[in-house]
C-alpha cells in the first residue's frame, strides 16, 4: 500500500536463517508487523553492494606484522627514554606498559575487535604517552635550572605541563570522535582504540606517574633526578625565515588543493573505497611477471584494471575501479584466468574488496564530513582555550599540514583510501598538539617578558620548546617508521602518510602557526 510499517537496522550477523526485529512495539503493532511480513516477499530486488573478504593467511600475517612492528617501536621508545631521562625515563616506561594493559582491558571489556588499524592506534598511543612525559620532564629541567629543590621542581614540572597535556589530548580526542561517528568498519576500530587510549594516557601521565614520585619522596627514596641534554639552548631566528617558509608552503598547498578538488570530483587516484570497484590480492608460490598476468587478464574482457606487484614478495594486487553499482563474480573470473594463463604458478586469493558505486560515494561523503567536523571541533576548543587569533592560526596550520601531505601524495600518485583519510585526520590531531604546546609557551612568555617585542617572544618560545619538539617528533617518527618498514603492505600507505605528517606537523608548528598569529596582530603583542 506504499506505507512503511518498519525500518529495522541490522546490528549483528544474521545466522541460521533466523532474525529478530526488536523495538518498543505494542502487542497490536507487533501483530500487525508479523502479518505484513507473512503476507509475502518485499517487491524489491536485493543485491550485494559491498563485500570484503580477508583470507586466514593474510589476516594472521597482518596481525603478526602489526604486533611485531608495535613491539619494536615500543622497544625503541623504552631504550631512548631510559638513556635520555634515566630514572624518570624508567617511570615513564612503566606508565607506558600500564597504558597498554589498561587499554587491552577496556577493549576486552567492551568486546572490541582488534583490527590492524586498531593496532596502529595502540602504537600511536605509545607516541602520545612519550609526548606527555617529555613535556613534564622538560618542564622539570627548566624548574631545576631556577635553583628549585627536588620536590619543588617535580611539582612545578607537573603543574606547568598540565594544561598543555590536556589541550593536546582533547584536540586528538575530537579527531577520534569524528572518526567514530562518520567512519566505517576498521576505521571505527581505530577510533575506539585511540579514544580509549587517550583517556587512559591522560590519567597515567598526569596522575599515575606523579603518584610514583610522591611515594618515593615521602619515603626519602629519591634524592636527585638527572637528565641528558643533547640540544642546548638555541637562539635561532625563526620569525626571520617566515617569508621563505610561506613561499615554500604556498606551492605545496596549491598542489594539495588541486589534489583535494580531484578527490571531491572523484577523479584522483582513489582506492576502491571511494571509486567503487574491486580489489583482489593474490600470493603466488613462485616469482611471476606482470606481462604474463596482463596476457591472462586479456582473456577476462575486464577493462580499466591496474596491476601491482609488491617488491620483495610474490604478491599481486589487481584493482578494477568504477565498476558497476553492484558487485558480482569478478574475483572468480580473474582467478580462473590466472589458472589458465599461468598454470605453472599457483595463485592463492588472500583478500578481496568489492564495493558498489553507491557505497563508495557514501564513504567519500562521510570522509569529507569527518574531516570538516573534526577541524571545526578543534577550532571551537582552541577559540575557547586561547583567543580568536590563536584559533585561526592553529586552523590555518592544520589545513596547511593536511593539504601539504595531500599534495605530496598527489605528486607521488598514491592511492587515496579510507586508511589514508584516517592518517590525515590523525595528522590533524598531531599537528594541533605541536601547535598548542608552542602557543602555551607564547602565552606564558607574554606575561613574563613585558619589554620584549612580539617577534622576540615568539622566537624565544619556539627556541625554548625546540628540545621537546625534536624529541617528541623523533620518538613518534621512530614508532611510525617501525610500522612503515615492518607493518606489511596492508598498512604501508597509512604509515607513510603518518610519517610524512609528523615531519610536516613539526615544521608547521614552528614556521607557520606562530607567524600567522604575528601577522594577525600586525606585530603587536595580543591582549591576554
Amino acid at each position: 500500500d506504499g506505507v512503511a510499517r518498519s525500518a529495522p537496522v541490522i546490528r549483528e550477523r544474521i545466522g541460521g536463517g533466523h532474525a529478530q526485529i526488536s523495538g518498543s512495539f505494542t502487542p497490536e503493532e507487533a501483530s500487525d508487523l508479523a502479518i505484513v511480513l507473512r503476507a509475502g516477499a518485499l517487491p524489491a530486488p536485493i543485491s550485494i553492494v559491498q563485500n570484503v573478504t580477508v583470507g586466514p593467511s593474510l589476516g594472521h600475517d597482518s596481525i603478526e606484522r602489526g604486533l611485531y612492528s608495535g613491539l619494536l617501536g615500543a622497544a625503541v621508545v623504552v631504550v631512548f627514554m631510559i638513556i635520555y631521562y634515566t630514572f624518570s625515563g624508567l617511570i615513564a616506561n612503566i606508565a607506558m606498559v600500564l597504558n597498554l594493559l589498561f587499554l587491552m582491558a577496556v577493549l576486552a571489556l567492551f568486546q572490541a575487535t582488534l583490527t590492524l588499524p586498531g593496532i596502529a592506534g595502540i602504537i600511536l598511543i605509545i607516541g602520545m604517552g612519550v609526548d606527555s612525559n617529555v613535556l613534564i620532564f622538560e618542564r622539570m629541567r627548566e624548574e631545576r635550572a631556577f635553583g628549585k629543590p627536588l620536590k619543588a621542581f617535580i611539582d612545578g614540572g607537573y603543574d606547568k605541563a598540565f594544561w598543555t597535556i590536556v589541550d593536546a589530548h582533547v584536540t586528538t580526542l575530537i579527531t577520534a570522535i569524528a572518526l567514530f561517528l562518520f567512519g566505517t568498519g576498521p576505521i571505527k576500530g581505530f577510533a575506539v582504540t585511540l579514544s580509549a587510549g587517550i583517556v587512559i594516557n591522560l590519567f597515567t601521565a598526569i596522575f599515575g606517574t606523579r603518584m610514583v614520585y610522591d611515594a618515593l619522596l615521602s619515603k626519602h627514596a629519591l634524592t636527585n633526578l638527572n637528565f641528558l641534554q643533547l640540544i642546548k639552548k638555541t637562539r635561532l631566528d625563526f620569525m626571520g625565515r617566515r617569508n621563505f617558509a610561506f613561499a615554500l608552503s604556498a606551492i605545496m598547498v596549491i598542489i594539495g588543493l588541486a589534489g583535494f578538488i580531484q578527490i571531491v570530483r572523484g577523479e584522483a587516484n582513489l582506492g576502491v573505497d571511494f571509486s567503487g570497484g574491486t580489489m583482489v590480492q593474490y600470493r603466488a608460490d613462485k616469482p611471476f611477471t606482470l606481462d604474463k598476468v596482463r596476457k591472462a587478464m586479456a582473456e577476462t574482457a575486464i577493462d580499466g584494471y591496474s596491476l601491482q606487484k609488491v617488491p620483495g614478495e610474490n604478491v599481486l594486487i589487481i584493482r578494477i575501479k568504477k565498476s558497476v553499482a553492484t558487485v558480482g563474480d569478478i574475483e572468480t573470473n580473474i582467478t580462473n584466468s590466472l589458472k589458465e594463463g599461468l598454470g605453472e604458478t599457483n595463485f592463492v586469493m588472500e583478500s578481496k574488496a568489492e564495493i558498489g558505486s553507491t557505497v563508495s560515494k557514501e564513504l567519500r561523503r562521510k570522509a569529507l564530513i569527518a574531516i570538516c567536523i573534526s577541524l571545526a571541533g578543534i577550532i571551537c576548543y582552541l577559540a575557547f582555550r586561547f583567543n580568536l587569533s590563536f584559533g585561526v592560526a592553529a586552523t590555518a596550520a592544520t589545513f596547511h599540514d593536511v593539504l601539504l601531505v595531500l599534495g605530496v601524495l598527489f605528486i607521488l600518485n598514491k592511492e587515496i583510501t579510507l586508511l589514508t583519510i584516517t592518517a590525515l585526520l590523525t595528522l590533524a590531531g598531531y599537528s594541533i598538539t605541536d601547535t598548542v604546546v608552542v602557543f602555551d609557551r607564547i602565552r606564558e612568555n607574554i606575561k613574563r617578558y613585558k619589554k620584549l617585542s612580539f617577534a622576540a617572544i615568539i622566537n624565544r618560545s619556539i627556541n625554548e620548546m625546540l628540545s621537546r619538539t625534536i624529541i617528541t617528533s623523533m620518538t613518534t617518527a621512530a614508532v611510525v617508521l617501525c610500522i612503515f618498514i615492518f607493518g606489511g603492505i596492508v598498512i604501508h600507505d597509512f604509515a607513510f602518510t603518518l610519517l610524512l605528517g609528523v615531519l610536516v606537523g613539526t615544521y608547521s608548528s614552528i614556521f607557520i602557526a606562530s607567524p600567522v598569529v604575528y601577522l594577525w596582530h600586525k606585530g603587536k603583542i595580543p591582549k591576554q
